[in-house]
């Protein structure tokens, strides 16, 4: 009899390591997949509603997986905000699924919860961002979000992942600084101060466009040739009137379509 309970006993025993050994290899396969997970955000293009003032309408943002296994993305952060509807197309253009915040109400139960990632693939997600006219209407984030982003926001996304990963990038608008400097009396505006702020963990965007015009002034009597002109430094025409203030809007543009805006004051010597 005590042959057979020592004998049980070892049985069980065996099983207990085995179940044991066979749940620590299965966490430690899961960290050694989870430290091996990348996915990066590469960019975005933001799309600007016909609203006044004008808001962000929607922004098509890219997501790269750079893993040789399939990554579940089970759900997406903007500003630290729920993005809870998605629509997802491939990089050649045909549509995936419409995603979601996984257990969300707010979302109808025939769409998808999550965005399987194949590997080493790209995949761009549109995301309606502002509340649209009519209430019937879906937009992506909680309903009870009022995002106001526009143009010149800065835009911090961050998405989950199934295996418990983090990943982060913020887009950053350019710093517009508008100057005027003289070369043997000519007027110059100069917008070389204008600068991208390389932030920690942002993206690598740099100023692409320098946009300067004569803004609204009754005062301007600018009739013709009153911009815009393009380029970090341009000449004023010689046919603004003595004496007279202008006032002269810089807008810059960064590689990811991001803008910030400056104003300066020129008085035309008499």
């Amino acid at each position: 009899m005590l042959v057979v309970i020592v004998v049980a006993a070892a049985t069980a025993f065996s099983f207990f390591v085995a179940a044991y050994q066979k749940q620590l290899q299965g966490q430690e396969t899961l960290e050694h997949n989870k430290a091996l997970e990348k996915l990066r955000i590469l960019g975005l293009e933001p799309a600007v509603s016909a609203k006044h003032p004008p808001v962000l309408s929607s922004i098509t943002l890219e997501l790269a997986s750079l893993d040789v296994n399939p990554i579940a993305v089970t759900g997406l952060l903007l500003g630290g905000d729920a993005v809870v509807e998605y629509n997802v197309t491939s990089s050649s253009g045909l549509p995936l699924a419409t995603g979601c915040l996984n257990g969300n109400p707010y979302v109808a139960a025939n769409t998808s919860c999550f965005l399987g990632l194949p590997a080493e693939s790209q995949i761009f997600l549109q995301l309606d961002i502002n509340p649209r006219d009519s209430p019937n209407q879906s937009y992506s984030l909680l309903p009870n979000v009022e995002a106001d982003l526009t143009e010149s926001s800065v835009l911090d996304f961050e998405v989950l992942t199934s295996l418990g990963n983090s990943f982060t990038q913020s887009f950053v608008p350019p710093v517009a600084i508008a100057g005027i400097t003289f070369v043997t009396s000519f007027p110059i505006l100069d917008g070389s101060n204008s600068y991208q702020p390389a932030e920690s963990g942002s993206s690598n965007s740099t100023i692409d466009f320098w946009i300067w015009n004569v803004a609204a002034n009754p005062l301007s009597n600018c009739s013709n040739d009153c911009g815009p002109w393009s380029g970090q430094e341009v000449e004023l025409p010689d046919q603004f009137a003595p004496s007279t203030t202008y006032t002269i809007s810089l807008t810059v543009v960064n590689t990811e379509s991001l803008v910030a805006t400056a104003q300066i004051d020129y008085v035309v010597p008499a």
